[in-house]
């Protein structure tokens, strides 16, 4: 973080300043964390109150406190009315004073791959500085850990990739609020988060924040596979756009995709501007089809950024595969698993399948619950049950509560477990090295723990996606 005087942000926050004026580099809400030197904030939630674990905070280092009720503390503290808002204060604040190019990244799914092409290509473009770019990481996506992020921010970021990601109606325009987006994408819409949106409309009226944020200088990437792109191109007709597509006429489109003979995606970037078009091929060090989309979407982004096609091509294709995404595993008995547990939503569990589907050997597909589905839950289930069996694949192997339901669809050759133990067990006693078994789940389900029961050695392959 920029330097800054705990009085300066008081004010910023319209908050009193209790004791010393100290300066301070690094701002912290988890007090179990190393907070030497920090200023530690006190969230409040539904089920914890920050400020019952000060002096955890204050042993672990805090140099100052951000509190919504003046504590009994050694240390200062900035007393303000509410310390979430103030966190996004704090934020908007740093943000403000770098003053960075910023993308925006939303989405149902892919959200995290295209974070990480697009911040490979822009450090690839800042190889002389590679401090430059600041890029979400793990899944701080929400309304607490996009501010972190950005209050991660010193004067040596020229750009900062945020990724936003929601669960109810408002938070993303919060986010892009604090972010101030200079390029932001919808990657896609898909059934993902129903229980908070309701429906598949309210999902993409809850991305569709992301672009109000932008002004008149701003970019939206409309991606025109999505049955929702002509309506957000008539709704923010006020920013420039730039379209991608796997299957249309657009400004970033693809030609000749097909698998190399790692297994991995190549294909034709095709850029078209006013004067004419470019093309490279690029070759990803990722699994799938759907991989394609994302590689087009990073490279729309980073033209907006003045990235030429050569770098943009360097960039996607040393861009590695993301721990828990088609991950290819050696695993027991000779087997290869396809670790995609990080998560999983309707459209990404088709695309792991499709995967599977293209390797040799036989299919197994080991699943867990698809989580916040709603009422629509069971639906969603079933069709991934058919899917699969559609696809090709051979045996299925479920545990979960909603995963009974793609175990009926499935049929013959499917197998439900009341639990991971039992499942890892029959997995075990079965497993041959003809085999190529894809595990995936929503994090909840953590069928990474599955993934570690199968593996032959600790030592992931460098291919994947």
């Amino acid at each position: 973080m920029i330097p800054l005087k705990l009085s300066a942000i008081a004010e910023f926050c319209a908050g009193e300043l209790v004791g010393a004026d100290l300066t301070i580099e690094k701002v912290l809400t988890d007090s179990r964390a190393d907070c030497t030197g920090a200023l530690f904030i006190a969230l409040v939630g539904e089920r914890f109150d920050a400020h019952e674990f000060i002096d955890v905070a204050e042993k672990q280092g805090a140099a100052a406190l951000m509190v919504s009720k003046k504590v009994e503390s050694a240390l200062p503290q900035i007393i303000v009315e509410d310390t979430e808002k103030s966190l996004g204060q704090l934020a908007r604040l740093v943000r403000q004073e770098v003053n960075p190019k910023v993308v925006g990244i939303t989405g149902s799914a892919g959200k995290t791959t295209v974070k990480e092409l697009v911040a490979s290509i822009l450090r690839i473009k800042s190889s002389d500085n590679k401090e430059s770019v600041l890029a979400t990481k793990g899944n701080f996506n929400n309304h607490i850990g996009v501010p972190l992020t950005l209050l991660e921010l010193t004067k040596e970021h020229e750009y900062a990739v945020i990724e936003m990601g929601a669960n109810h109606q408002g938070e993303i325009a919060y986010c892009a609020s604090l972010a101030m987006p200079d390029v932001s994408v919808i990657n896609n819409v898909e059934p993902a988060h129903l229980e908070g949106f309701g429906s598949i409309e309210g999902v993409a009226k809850a991305k569709s924040e992301i672009y109000q944020a932008l002004d008149a200088n701003g970019t939206a990437i409309i991606n025109l596979d999505c049955e929702f792109a002509s309506q957000w191109q008539e709704e923010f007709i006020d920013c420039h756009k730039v379209t991608v597509s796997r299957h249309k006429d657009a400004h970033f489109s693809a030609n000749n995709v097909h698998l190399n003979s790692a297994g991995l995606v190549t294909f034709e970037l095709i850029k078209r501007h006013l004067t004419g078009k470019e093309s490279a091929t690029i070759s990803l060090q990722l699994a799938g089809f759907h991989n394609v989309s994302n590689a087009l979407v990073a490279a729309a982004i980073c033209s907006q950024l003045d990235v030429d096609i050569e770098t943009i091509k360097r960039g996607l294709e040393e861009a590695g595969a993301v721990k828990g995404r088609l991950n290819l595993i050696a695993g027991q008995q000779g087997t290869l698993i396809i670790d995609d547990t990080y998560n999983a939503s309707v459209g990404s569990v088709k695309a792991a399948i499709d995967v599977l589907v293209n390797k040799a050997g036989e299919h197994v597909f080991v699943f867990g619950d698809m989580g916040e589905l709603g009422t629509e839950s069971a639906h969603y289930h079933k069709e991934i049950g058919q899917y699969a069996k559609d696809k090709g694949v051979s045996k299925l192997y479920a545990t979960g509560k909603e995963v009974a339901h793609t175990v009926e669809a499935f049929g013959q050759g499917a197998k439900y477990f009341a639990d991971k133990e039992a499942l890892i067990a029959t997995l075990l006693s079965e497993i041959n090295s003809t085999q190529i078994i894809l595990v995936k789940g929503s994090r909840s389900a953590r069928m990474e723990q599955v993934v570690q029961a199968l593996q032959e050695s600790q030592q992931t392959e460098k291919r994947g996606g």
